[in-house]
């Protein structure tokens, strides 16, 4: 079977190779891939940055979509025919996160998905939605998990609001979850080109942080003056002032990434006098991701894909991830 192997870090050592077909053990299901999808994480893996210890070579990627093909014995979740997708990380099912579940994630350490034929635990898979496409269902391990459960955290509801930074694959879920919940949306982005498609999908005010770099006090002020309910901050140190300046008094900043930088110094008077809540969000249970495909089934809520990419074109997929262009998820199509 065809599969893209990392041999050692950098695009440059991503191999198409060809490797023997799985058998699926007791409880294991053996899945057709059809599709993956791009998250940051997967860039760190290939570049030698992944929080991880992995072992190379390695298969990577982390989100996928596919059929299945085949169920072992003891498997009760899947039967052949299903439609699936991977479900990131693997050992936690219900609950908290608990640390011995820590390092089992789907495409580092645990092998990823750019492979035609992968067998999975039955609890690393979870339902696609009936009405996606393979390459849609792809897109919602991390990212859509991600901006469920920053919304589900701060218990967003009709008549709040929230603000968002970028219009990668997670802010852009997060726009579609806070409209779902009737929640006010206001977004980032340093192109006015890309702020006119996220108020067509919905946000209500686009502020372009290249023209007011002290984005904060705009935020304030398209929200009424007191700040916005919660804040899904996916840049890090470079921006997290200024999101604890939007932030409304007991407000809440969900911290789900680092690209602006992994340090931050914070005037801790403001966190303390206006009561904000600070938490790292980080996925969430499989528990949480089915509930988040009943919702995106019931709604027929629709990935946001800024394009499409063949199996043997994931350097090129890559490229564009860490150039920064994109409006939206970046997918592979295996059969493309």
């Amino acid at each position: 079977m065809r599969a893209i192997q990392l041999a050692a870090f950098g695009l440059d050592h991503l191999q198409q190779v060809d490797l023997p077909a799985p058998r699926p053990g007791p409880n294991e299901v053996l899945v057709r891939i059809e599709a993956a999808s791009l998250n940051f994480r997967d860039w760190m893996l290939v570049d030698g940055q992944l929080y991880r210890g992995v072992s190379l070579p390695i298969v990577p990627v982390s989100d996928g979509a596919g059929t299945v093909l085949e169920v072992g014995a003891a498997v009760t979740r899947f039967k052949p025919g299903d439609r699936v997708t991977t479900f990131y990380k693997s050992r936690w099912i219900a609950g908290a996160m608990r640390p011995e579940w820590e390092g089992a994630e789907i495409g580092g350490p645990e092998p990823g998905v750019m492979r035609e034929l992968a067998c999975f635990d039955q609890y690393s898979l979870a339902r696609a939605p009936a009405h996606l496409s393979s390459v849609q269902a792809a897109t919602l391990p991390i990212a859509a998990l991600t901006a469920w459960q920053v919304l589900e955290t701060a218990h967003i509801t009709t008549g709040q609001s929230v603000l968002l930074l970028g219009t990668g694959g997670v802010s852009l879920f997060a726009l579609q979850f806070a409209r779902l919940r009737g929640a006010r949306a206001i977004v980032l982005s340093s192109s006015d080109d890309k702020l006119e498609r996220a108020k067509a999908l919905g946000a209500d005010v686009g502020i372009n942080y290249a023209k007011y770099p002290q984005w904060g006090a705009l935020v304030r002020e398209a929200s009424g003056g007191a700040g916005v309910d919660a804040v899904v901050e996916t840049v890090g140190a470079a921006t997290l002032a200024q999101s604890l300046e939007a932030v409304r008094m007991h407000g809440f900043i969900g911290v789900l990434g680092w690209l602006g930088g992994m340090e931050a110094t914070l005037p801790l008077a403001k966190v303390v006098l206006r009561r904000v809540r600070l938490q790292g969000i980080s996925v969430a249970s499989l528990e949480e991701h089915e509930r988040m495909v009943a919702a995106i089934e019931a709604t027929g809520l629709a990935p946001v894909i800024d394009r499409v990419y063949g199996f043997g074109q994931l350097r090129e997929a890559f490229e564009r991830l860490t150039a920064g262009g994109h409006f939206g998820k970046l997918a592979v199509d295996f059969s493309a």
